[in-house]
């Protein structure tokens, strides 16, 4: 057996196996593997708890989607249970018996977290080890937000999980293993109580004629569409804001006694205006220099200053944030410089808590005075 951390909470896989169940027949159930390319394909979870509906996105995650499916036409998931269940982050299943038998499973799989899926509530992940590409039958089903799981960078832990699917009917069942009681058990957790005191048991996973459940459908793509409507209003909504901040930046500028008509903006969004032009070299990208330099946010609240300390600071030009790479590394020693910083090579999102809030315009004031190498 083996185990692995997903960010510091084990999430396990398994590469042993059993053979799968036969179950009844359902009328709605397909029988055969479908022959279309249907960007949307559906099944059923039916467990000892009840049962949720899913809706497998191939158009995002061919790959994935297609391997589940593998799983699902052989019967595979007959028989395994939800082993680990955290109720403030996900239930995990797809791979074990309920006395911690794994099941022997297909080949690992390419991830593709990178497909703009995001683990949102209901939302469905693969299961894998510290290897990105390592994920096989395992899944897990997202009970809360969990954007730390997010595709961020194709490098390490920052590959992410790869969404492949939603819950979009039996979210009470769904609510009902969340909630169902557990205990310490290290095969499903090692850090924290994880395993139900009464097994939560996958019966069946069987493929559903979508024009059986034309409603959850229906009700489906109309959330979709007022999602993503929500998403291109709110994506408005921060633009606005970061051209606002943007121009706030800009005039706490002016107001400083600096011409901002000479400002100069970049590809990149970094805009700077020089208040001296040095007379010096011109670091490298990966040189260290040393610099005086002090940063506010767009409102002229202060949040450092080496000024203020009385203690130049000395770092490696790709050491830092992009725009300050941009910015200082344009500059010649001697001189000063105003940079104003969009979030995209700022902080981001995550801002740097507690001074820097998410998707903040950051202000800085820069003085080159030397190059260390």
């Amino acid at each position: 057996m083996k185990s692995a951390k997903l960010f510091g909470l084990g999430i396990m896989t398994w590469t042993l196996a059993v053979a799968p169940t036969a179950f009844g027949e359902d009328p709605t159930e397909t029988k055969t593997p479908p022959k279309d390319t249907a960007a949307k394909i559906y099944v059923r979870v039916a467990t000892t708890l009840g049962d949720m509906t899913i809706e497998l996105n191939r158009e995002k995650a061919p790959g994935t989607v297609a391997n589940f499916l593998a799983y699902v036409d052989a019967g595979f998931y007959a028989g395994t249970m939800f082993h680990r269940i955290i109720s403030d982050f996900m239930v995990q299943g797809g791979g074990m018996t309920p006395d911690y038998t794994p099941k022997e499973t297909r080949e690992k799989i390419q991830n593709e977290a990178d497909n703009g899926l995001k683990n949102t509530y209901g939302t469905i992940a693969m299961a894998r080890t510290g290897d990105p590409h390592s994920a096989t039958s395992q899944f897990f089903i997202n009970v809360k937000d969990n954007s730390f799981l997010d595709h961020r960078s194709k490098s390490g832990r920052s590959w992410g999980y790869c969404v492949f699917a939603k819950v979009i009917g039996g979210t009470e069942t769904l609510e009902a293993i969340r909630n169902t009681p557990v205990h310490s058990e290290p095969r499903a957790d090692a850090s924290k109580p994880a395993a139900a005191d009464t097994p939560v048991v996958i019966n069946k996973v069987t493929r559903v004629d979508p024009s059986t459940i034309a409603d959850l459908v229906a009700a489906s793509e109309a959330a979709a569409a007022a999602a993503a409507k929500a998403e291109l209003d709110a994506a408005s909504k921060a633009d606005q804001h970061m051209a606002s901040a943007f121009e706030e930046g800009k005039g706490f500028v002016g107001g400083r006694g600096c011409d901002v008509s000479k400002g100069v903006k970049t590809a990149s969004g970094l805009w700077y205006v020089d208040t001296i032009v040095g007379e010096g070299d011109i670091p490298a990208p990966t040189a260290k220099v040393t610099v005086h330099y002090t940063g506010w946010l767009t409102n002229g609240t202060m949040f450092d200053s080496s000024v203020e300390r009385g203690q130049p600071a000395t770092f490696g030009l790709n050491q830092v944030i992009a725009g300050w790479t941009e910015g200082v590394g344009g500059m010649k020693v001697g001189g000063k410089r105003f940079l104003v910083i969009p979030p995209a090579i700022a902080y981001g999102k995550r801002g740097r808590p507690p001074k820097i809030p998410a998707n903040s315009v950051l202000v800085f004031e820069v003085e080159l005075l030397g190059i260390n190498g």
